[in-house]
């Protein structure tokens, strides 16, 4: 998880920053200012900071407010989130963003993304997201990084027996982990990996985030639960992973979609996300790369919760998004 232990100063200097590098431009549309809200009460829990009196802010005096390294470029990465808020990249915000971190020195791959995105590089952005994504989740030996590929691309391609395997987890007991998983694919009609149509195996991992945190699948909980990750996994690339859900659901471009999913516009929820982000940072594991869910597959959901130290969430099969009416897309109290 990563360092949200800022004064109440630092606060007060990433929000300024937040507000002057993406202003809101509509005042019937004020992203920026609900995600600075959102930030505020629900990330750094001071809700009785003024939003209002916040100190001026420029690249100098936001470099000055983070002389900790670490606290620096958790700052600059919140910073990149801003521009993709309104739903429409611009170039002033992007140029704004771009000068804070020069400034403070650190350019993570994530600005790299806005700025190849912005200037309409798409294809560019996603060859240098995708190889990166390749070399933080799959093994690091060579051999092995090999063997996990083949194994993807042969789940994708299809494997009986594999898709066996997903199917017998109907088998475990109600509550597991294993039951729950079985139970979130076929109620939303998603293809296991190994049946025909399937999107990989990394893909039930990350389903497993949102199984854990009660996080659904719509539009804006796939934009939710990719703010989990990004405070849950605490590397940049965390962060690549919430611009590209992003990109994909909010900015409407089809930036890293598989066929068949479509992108959407305009499902970025400003509190939503500060709460993910919240829930993300108190979870004491990486849940992608740190934990295998096939050891755990007969554990309880509700063991693993507490294991894992997600509060607040308590159902075990969510409606699914489309299918059911009922369906909502998060399942906590926060």
């Amino acid at each position: 998880m990563f360092d949200t232990d800022f004064t109440r100063d630092q606060v007060s200097a990433l929000l300024s920053a937040m507000l002057t590098v993406a202003p809101d431009r509509r005042e019937d549309h004020q992203p920026s200012l609900h995600f600075a809200q959102g930030i505020r009460d629900h990330l750094f829990q001071m809700p009785d900071l003024d939003l209002d009196s916040l100190p001026e802010s420029t690249p100098l005096s936001f470099t000055k407010a983070f002389p900790e390294p670490h606290k620096a470029r958790l700052a600059v990465q919140i910073l990149i989130v801003m521009p993709y808020l309104s739903g429409q990249l611009h170039d002033d915000d992007i140029e704004r963003v771009d000068h804070y971190a020069q400034t403070i020195g650190f350019e993570p791959s994530a600005l790299r993304d806005l700025k190849n995105i912005g200037h309409g590089r798409i294809k560019r952005a996603m060859i240098d997201y995708s190889r990166r994504a390749v070399d933080e989740f799959l093994p690091a030996a060579t051999l092995n990084k090999t063997k996990a590929i083949i194994r993807e691309i042969h789940s994708l391609v299809g494997d009986a027996k594999r898709a066996v395997e997903f199917e017998a987890l109907s088998e475990c007991s109600e509550g597991t982990l294993g039951k729950t998983i079985h139970t979130f694919y076929r109620a939303r009609g998603f293809s296991f990996p190994g049946e025909k149509g399937n999107i990989g195996e990394s893909a039930v991992e990350h389903d497993c985030v949102h199984i854990l945190t009660g996080i659904n699948t719509d539009m804006a909980g796939e934009i939710a639960v990719g703010a989990v990750e990004a405070a849950m996994i605490n590397r940049e690339v965390g962060w690549e992973m919430a611009a590209e859900v992003l990109i994909d659901f909010h900015l409407g471009i089809a930036w890293t979609l598989p066929s068949g999913i479509k992108a959407g516009t305009m499902n970025f929820d400003p509190e939503l996300f500060s709460q993910g982000l919240a829930i993300g940072r108190a979870i004491n594991i990486d849940l992608i790369k740190e934990w295998n869910y096939q050891d755990d597959l007969n554990t309880c959901i509700n063991r693993l919760r507490k294991r894992f130290n997600i509060e607040g969430v308590n159902i075990i099969n969510m409606p699914a998004p489309g299918k059911d009416k009922n369906a909502k897309t998060v399942y906590w109290n926060f």
